[in-house]
């Protein structure tokens, strides 16, 4: 019987149509719908009589009796809710009677969850001790709302710290789901009303506040689930021993006040312990526990500034500059675990790529992953600049931008592989240059030696880029476009070439082709030269119409001076020129 699932399932469809009402109007009908099913509604034209209350043996027969419980108390919850939202939209509506509705209405919610409470632990329901802790947590969440509503602080608290209990030793999202949304936030409100400190957290105010002597059995059967769910973590971990009341980041401190906080850095120290106790760190198993304990630890951070906010709480106070610092130091190391698991990954891709075993479909969808982990990796780094504090930071801010590019240097040689494979070689060209020209200016301030800081000393944290990974890929990248410049080159002459055959231009005899280099072979089949020759236009007794040639010099030859020339001389031409034919028969 998934009561929580249930609820949340129930919660989710019916506010998605729009507020408490709508989901109250939901309920009514599926609790009509459920009634005439289980044959416990009135049939028309008849009197009505109130049907027989339910037994332990009607759930043992079927489930569906509980839901009958669950549906009732969750309408009346969703009607407590929504004139609770018309009280708060319209202070002037809140006379005492809405006042005294709202309260009637969670209580009868609360009267119906602790029904079902009753009948699930009669061992003649046939439940499990699963589904009545659930049940148990279930009505303690209502119990505690209509408390809160009564302003009766204490009560609320020991209510709501059942309910935290419960959902922290169940094991699933939507338990997480109800300690986020629900159980915490009414739990530090009550807190919070009651004065209690802040170095106080939430697991010890629910330990604190659990009443044992109500919940005996229940209590036992926590136990069962976790031996350790009543004890202080702090008596028997001697890594809790010092509590850490102080976070160091990028030559800045902070003081660590909220307990919350200070208990999930504890944890999240103690699971990167054990990480580096592991043999295997190549597992991706290895890094679910340490991304876990820093993302429930950037959780605690954030509702703690929501809370001070909520409160009236402004950014340039000192208690909230150092949420802010300790708040950028949790996710940059959370984001850098992540990096680092992701660079695992895609290191484990290339391990079990064989060369040349694979067919062209499996290499492709490798590299297809590769692409995707690597566009993670570009997404977390874009997060990092959104951090507070890190725009401010100069050096930081250089040194992520060449990190960026290193990786997007990567993800372009991914793609150009990819485009190898399907026979693409200008465009494995074009992405190998793009991937050079990212390295290339990124390449000076990765193998400086202040590219590396403190928080990157260990190379899982996926941040560490060493000046030698740097060098690699740089020459790696002038190597492949160099050798795929060539490449495509050859391809262009080729493709050229069998452009000529097919437009004929093949066909000439290979003496009229010797300016031409033969890729493929010489081609004798037009022969060496044109057998029998062809008649073509020979030039003859070309014209020269330059005038320079009247002033070309010749060996041998004498050029006459102009305004030298004497009477003898002329007339020496002029008998000459009779000379002629023409001039012989004519001078007779």
């Amino acid at each position: 019987m998934d009561i929580t699932s249930f609820i949340h399932t129930q919660r989710q469809e019916g506010l998605l149509l729009g507020d408490y009402n709508a989901y109250r109007a939901q309920c009514s009908r599926r609790l009509a719908t459920l009634r005439k099913r289980l044959h416990r509604s009135t049939p028309k034209g008849k009197k009505y009589n109130s049907p027989a209350p339910l037994t332990p043996e009607d759930l043992s027969k079927d489930h569906s009796h509980a839901y009958l419980l669950l549906l009732s108390a969750e309408r009346a919850w969703a009607h407590g809710l929504h004139l609770k939202s018309i009280v708060t939209d319209d202070p002037a509506s809140a006379s005492i009677d809405v006042r005294n509705l709202l309260i009637s209405r969670l209580h009868k919610a609360s009267t119906h969850a602790r029904e079902l409470c009753t009948l699930l632990s009669s061992p003649q329901s046939g439940s499990t001790s699963q589904s009545l802790l659930e049940a148990t947590a279930y009505s303690a969440t209502l119990a505690g709302t209509e408390s809160l509503e009564k302003s009766r602080w204490e009560l609320a608290l020991r209510h709501f710290s059942v309910a935290k209990i419960i959902y922290t030793v169940l094991t699933g999202e939507m338990y997480k789901d109800q300690l986020t949304t629900t159980v915490d936030p009414s739990i530090r409100y009550g807190a919070y009303q009651l004065q209690l400190p802040r170095s106080l957290d939430m697991a010890t105010i629910a330990r604190k506040y659990f009443p044992r002597d109500e919940y005996e059995n229940v209590a036992k059967l926590i136990e069962e689930l976790n031996p350790d769910a009543f004890s202080d973590p702090a008596e028997k971990s001697s890594t809790a021993a010092a509590v850490i009341t102080e976070i160091s980041w990028r030559g800045r401190s902070a003081p660590v006040e909220d307990a919350d906080i200070s208990v999930a850095l504890a944890d999240a120290q103690a699971a990167e312990a054990a990480f580096d106790a592991r043999e295997d760190k190549t597992s991706i198993d290895a890094f679910d526990g340490v991304l876990a304990a820093w993302q429930e630890t950037a959780d605690a951070v954030r509702k703690t500034i929501d809370e001070r906010t909520a409160e009236g709480m402004g950014m340039g106070e000192p208690k909230m500059q150092a949420l802010q610092l300790t708040y950028t130091a949790v996710n940059y190391t959370l984001i850098c675990w992540r990096v680092g698991r992701n660079r695992v990954m895609i290191e484990n891709i290339a391990s079990t790529k064989a060369p040349g075993s694979e067919v062209k479909g499996k290499k492709l969808a490798h590299l297809k992953e590769e692409v995707v982990l690597y566009d993670a990796i570009l997404q977390s780094l874009d997060q990092i600049s959104s951090l507070p504090g890190i725009a401010a930071d100069t050096t930081l801010t250089q040194t992520l931008t060449a990190k960026r590019s290193f990786f997007l240097s990567l993800r372009c040689r991914s793609i150009a592989h990819s485009h190898i494979l399907m026979s693409s070689l200008t465009n494995a060209l074009a992405l190998f240059a793009r991937a050079l020209s990212h390295i290339t200016p990124a390449f000076p301030v990765l193998s400086s030696p202040d590219a590396s800081s403190d928080l990157d000393a260990t190379s899982h944290r996926g941040l560490a880029i060493s000046a030698e990974s740097a060098s690699n890929l740089q020459e790696n990248l002038n190597g492949l476009v160099t050798r795929y410049r060539a490449l495509v080159h050859l391809d262009s002459m080729m493709a050229k070439a069998q452009a000529a055959e097919s437009a004929g231009a093949g066909k000439a005899p290979l003496v009229e082709r010797l300016d031409e280099w033969p890729e493929q072979g010489i081609d004798w089949e037009n022969g060496v030269v044109q057998w029998p020759p062809k008649v073509l236009p020979v030039p003859v007794k070309p014209l020269f119409l330059d005038i320079a040639w009247n002033y070309i010099e010749y060996p041998g030859v004498f050029r006459e001076v102009e305004g030298v020339e004497s009477a003898e001389e002329r007339e020496e031409k002029a008998e000459t020129a009779r000379k002629g034919l023409l001039g012989r028969l004519w001078g007779r």
